[in-house]
Parts: structure tokens; C-alpha cells; sequence
């Protein structure tokens, strides 16, 4: 009897129609939810000066190789080397520096519409790079 019942439940849920009141909105190709709430409520531009910000504050400490690298001249080359250390070490405390900020501060709109404070570093630039022979 108790699996008559039981059974004769699980018929008649399963039967019944679920109607909604409110059904969900279409969500346009390409886009998911998630994607579409974050263009609701403007989050792209607040993430990519996050994303820039954790960026300089890893990455600030690569100013001094690449100042070192663009500064070496070979017919004086401990100057050179000792200069672009310095040239380097000052722009990686400000770029860490500013990256402090960005992380600190990714929610608010400033600079203007979430500009970047500083250009990209040069290893980061996409142009830069070359494809991987395995990835062709």
C-alpha cells in the first residue's frame, strides 16, 4: 500500500505542469549571465584596473632588467650597468607603487573611466611576442 502511494505520487509530480509568472530573460548569443551582469553594472573597466594594478605590484620589480637592457652601451658597460639599475629601481618603486593604488582603489572610477596611470611594460605587450612553434 505504502508503495501504491508512493508511486502514485511520484505519477502526479512529475505530470503536473510548472507554469512561471515571470519568465527569465533571454540572454543574447555570446553572452552568459554573468557576462551580462557585468556589463550591467560596468564591473569590466573596475576588473581590468585590478588586473592592472596586481600586475604592477608583481610585476614592478622587472623595470630594473629592462631599464638595465635599454640603457647598456658596450663601450661603457659598468656605467651603464650601474645606471640602469638606478633608472630601473626608480621606476619599479613607482610603477609598484602605482600598482598599490590600482589594487587599493579598483573600484573608483579615476583616473577618468578607469584610464591606466601607466603604459603596459614591455614584456606584457602582446605585439612583442612571438608564437610558440608548438601552438601553430
Amino acid at each position: 500500500m505504502r508503495a501504491l502511494m508512493v508511486s502514485l505520487m511520484l505519477v502526479l509530480g512529475f505530470s503536473i505542469p510548472v507554469g512561471r509568472a515571470d519568465p527569465s530573460p533571454s540572454v543574447p548569443t555570446g553572452q552568459d549571465r554573468v557576462d551580462q551582469l557585468m556589463g550591467r553594472y560596468n564591473l569590466h573597466p573596475a576588473l581590468e584596473k585590478l588586473g592592472r594594478g596586481v600586475s604592477n605590484v608583481l610585476g614592478g620589480w622587472l623595470e630594473i632588467p629592462l631599464n638595465i637592457r635599454t640603457r647598456y652601451a658596450e663601450n661603457d658597460a659598468a656605467t651603464s650597468l650601474f645606471t640602469g639599475a638606478l633608472y630601473g629601481f626608480v621606476k619599479g618603486v613607482v610603477r609598484t607603487g602605482v600598482g598599490v593604488y590600482e589594487t587599493a582603489t579598483f573600484f573608483l572610477p579615476y583616473p577618468e573611466d578607469f584610464a591606466p596611470i601607466l603604459p603596459t611594460l614591455e614584456y606584457f605587450r602582446q605585439q612583442d611576442k612571438r608564437k610558440s612553434l608548438l601552438f601553430e
